[in-house]
């Protein structure tokens, strides 16, 4: 696992707020932040599966699919995707298909799964998912620790 630089651990605080302010709306704590090659945000993303009952709106979907919306699907070729917390199967997989560069996320899956039950769960972490995948991706994570963890913690006190 790479370390995060300053500016990493920028965009991951910041996809941690977005899970903060999806929690608020009465979704799930995730957020996503995309980050093209130049350093630019492409997009965000806040998962909206509770408020919007489509069941495919988690947070880098959102990021990826508003993304692509704005007229930047091929500046997410090579992108960062910074996610709240790991990724899930079918996110991982949107984002091979979509060309990212790197996945960066917060929580891993085996500790908010934990805290936040409820959803399905999967025994595929998001590195073995994109390791199968014949597109070459960077996965980074878990990073920020109880910080990451903190907005799962929030969620099951509701």
């Amino acid at each position: 696992m790479t370390a995060l630089t300053e500016i990493d651990s920028t965009h991951l605080r910041r996809a941690v707020e977005l899970a903060g302010q999806a929690l608020a709306l009465g979704d799930r704590p995730f957020g996503a932040v995309a980050v093209g090659r130049d350093g630019a945000v492409l997009a965000e993303g806040v998962n909206a599966v509770n408020t919007t009952g489509d069941v495919t709106t988690h947070a880098e979907l959102v990021a990826i699919t508003v993304a692509t919306a704005a007229g930047k699907a091929e500046a997410l070729r090579g992108a960062t995707v910074y996610a709240s917390g790991e990724p899930c199967p079918m996110c991982a997989a949107a984002m091979v298909w979509a060309r990212v560069g790197r996945i960066v996320f917060g929580a891993a899956a085996a500790e908010f799964g934990q805290i936040l039950p409820g959803g399905p769960a999967f025994t595929l972490t998001c590195a073995e998912l994109v390791a199968s995948a014949t597109v070459p991706v960077e996965v980074s994570g878990p990073h920020l620790g109880e910080e990451a963890l903190a907005v799962f913690r929030a969620a099951a006190q509701r």
